[in-house]
């Protein structure tokens, strides 16, 4: 069997990991990026460095002729991942199951944040956050205008984002003197956030809210015919997450994969601000720290889903879930060559 990622995140180097060990040598790996240094491809069977192709129908039709000629039976794509689940049954017709989500208008409704919070909201409204989305300069000034007498800190970001990069917090408390141990990161003043927007063509609106001050959970989720893997990965301020069964979580999370009927794993975030938690974002692949919750949990996400979509069922049972579990990654020297 071979199974072909493209354009992951370095972290896909555990991901291969884990599914080799659920099924070892039976699996070829083949990975392939535009950068020809990526970290996993260490651990492929296989590399292809990809030409430099916009999101777009040439890159469909190159996915497409790349799993002909390479044989591929299962593609887990992180690049152009809502676009090519709309033409999933021409993978198929070519011999290969994409991992994507059943539904084009669900991955299209997630690659949106603003659509995502107005879905969600449109069912249980306790589930999503206030906020506003902005199309104009005159609308980005006039959200915040709205939402910062209510709120410490407004933050923003595109309704259309990965990995938070266009994530910005506004920040006036930057401007206090001679506090050289704040460190900026990805705070802005309001007249620097201004100067620059006002450059902006929103080709892409923003969505502006409430800075959220409380902690971040990272939800890794699955949908099985032995019942849902919802494993709640808390974030600290420390170098390890904490995986905890908090109740809370795990109902908004069987309420929110009950709605979006997906049978891939997905990644469910959620920030508090003190008192209840909101929904931030759902990215419908592995997360970058799945790994982490593998660990804590004993339960291989990544192997069940590739014999799923095999198939395959394979047995999975949560550990004791009155427990904490913490878990950290090491960072450690790899040399990827010449």
């Amino acid at each position: 069997m071979r199974v072909w990622f493209n354009q992951w995140f370095s972290t896909a180097y555990h991901l291969i990991e884990l599914m080799r060990s659920g099924s070892p040598g039976k699996i070829t790996f083949v990975g392939s990026s535009a950068n020809p240094n990526a970290l996993y491809r260490l651990v492929s069977d296989e590399w292809h460095t990809e030409p430099t192709l916009p999101v777009s129908d040439e890159y469909v039709e190159y996915c497409l002729e790349f799993c002909k000629r390479n044989k591929i039976d299962v593609f887990f794509p992180r690049r152009g991942l809502t676009l090519l689940s709309r033409h999933m049954e021409e993978f198929r017709a070519a011999g290969t199951i994409l991992a994507a989500g059943g539904d084009y208008k669900i991955m299209r409704l997630l690659d949106d944040k603003a659509a995502t919070y107005a879905f969600f909201e449109a069912r249980d409204a306790s589930l999503v956050p206030a906020h506003l989305v902005a199309g104009t300069y005159e609308e980005f000034c006039a959200a915040y205008e709205t939402l910062r007498p209510h709120c410490r800190r407004v933050c923003c970001k595109l309704t259309k984002d990965e990995g938070a990069e266009t994530f910005r917090v506004i920040d006036d408390t930057l401007l206090r003197s001679g506090d050289v141990r704040r460190k900026p990161g990805m705070k802005l003043t309001w007249d620097m956030m201004r100067t620059i927007v006002r450059g902006y063509d929103f080709s892409v609106p923003f969505m502006l809210m409430p800075y959220l001050e409380g902690q971040e959970i990272s939800v890794d989720c699955l949908r099985t015919p032995g019942g849902e893997i919802i494993i709640p990965r808390f974030k600290t301020n420390h170098r390890y997450s904490e995986v905890r069964f908090d109740e809370e979580i795990v109902e908004k999370c069987r309420t929110m994969m009950n709605l979006l009927q997906m049978d891939v794993p997905i990644n469910i975030q959620f920030k508090g601000d003190g008192e209840k938690y909101f929904l931030l974002e759902i990215n419908p692949r592995m997360s970058g720290g799945l790994q982490l919750s593998c660990l804590a949990t004993g339960v291989n996400v990544p192997d069940i889903a590739l014999s799923q979509l095999l198939g395959k069922e394979k047995p999975w049972q949560y550990p004791d879930r009155s427990r904490v579990y913490r878990v950290a990654n090491l960072e450690t020297p790899k040399q990827l060559g010449a």
